[in-house]
């Protein structure tokens, strides 16, 4: 007979298990095999592989951050829970060919515990670090390189407007844009998008429909999605909302041969976000949902994997 263990000695046996990780320089592998996975999803009790017809753990972790580039994976991970002071996120990488993960490496670490998403730019690392309201950038082998904060900084503990709790940063044909979430506002404030120059100035600003937003992805036709997380929506540039449900927010998108994979999931305190469930929902390329899988926790980002 398994132990049976309440939520509370569960979550302590998780942080144990991170910060051992994190001291050993240990990535914590449940399966190297994504032969037939479409794509990648990370989530606050682990890392998904996830294709129209099913899912699987393939690594243990509280992910956030994940980017897919040459014949790498690198993911955000943080392993020191919701404990900010502890400062124990970091940069990890994996070889991936063949449908095959292996070589797992620790880049970086010592990194703020609310970083959100991970983009290759201009040969570069580049991570949104959240809480400092500014984007990290590094080498691809984790060599810190600058800061580059295009709005002013602002503490998370702000309720005047200046913390935008920027969680999303995305290349869109040669620009790059933010995704400015704007829950922090003193009263209900529409999220944005900022678009920046090469020197990453802001260039321009816009709102877009949705609240507490997430996640900013072009489609094959070059329309802009974005994950209305509020209202439980996945919304685009041209008008068209899609409904994914009345409960869960929208978070994480990718395209991958026509179909659009939606993260849906619980919202609640941040200090116990890895015991709420979560969702998947692959939509076909009809915008039709052809499958919905459960995860143990909420869906923060994902890549597709060709």
């Amino acid at each position: 007979m398994e132990p049976v263990f309440d939520k509370d000695v569960r979550r302590a046996i998780r942080v144990n298990l991170a910060r051992e990780s994190y001291a050993q320089g240990t990535v914590r592998i449940a399966c190297s095999n994504l032969r037939g996975y479409w794509w990648l999803v990370t989530t606050h009790r682990g890392l998904f592989a996830v294709s129209p017809d099913g899912i699987e753990l393939v690594s243990h972790g509280w992910y956030f951050g994940i980017e897919r580039h040459d014949k790498h994976i690198y993911l955000y991970e943080n392993c020191g829970l919701r404990d900010r002071a502890a400062n124990m996120g970091r940069i990890v990488r994996l070889q991936w060919e063949d449908g095959q993960l292996s070589d797992p490496q620790v880049l970086v670490t010592g990194l703020h515990g609310n970083a959100h998403q991970l983009k290759v730019i201009g040969g570069l690392l580049c991570l949104v670090d959240t809480a400092n309201q500014r984007i990290q950038r590094f080498t691809l082998a984790g060599e810190l390189v600058d800061f580059k904060a295009p709005l002013p900084v602002a503490p998370p503990t702000d309720t005047s407007g200046a913390y935008h709790h920027i969680n999303s940063l995305a290349e869109v044909d040669g620009r790059i844009a933010l995704l400015l979430h704007n829950g922090k506002a003193p009263s209900p404030r529409k999220s944005e998008l900022v678009w920046l120059d090469r020197d990453w100035n802001v260039a321009a600003r816009q709102f877009i429909e949705g609240y507490m937003c997430h996640d900013i992805v072009a489609d094959a036709q070059g329309t802009l999605w974005h994950s209305a997380s509020a209202s439980g929506e996945v919304i685009n540039d041209k008008g068209q909302r899609l409904k994914l449900s009345d409960s869960l927010m929208t978070r994480a998108l990718a395209f991958c041969q026509g179909h659009l994979l939606v993260g849906l999931s619980s919202f609640g305190e941040r200090q116990v976000r890895d015991g709420l469930a979560g969702e998947v929902a692959v939509l076909d390329p009809q915008a039709k949902e052809s499958a919905r899988f459960d995860v143990p926790a909420g869906p923060a980002d994902v890549v597709t994997l060709f």
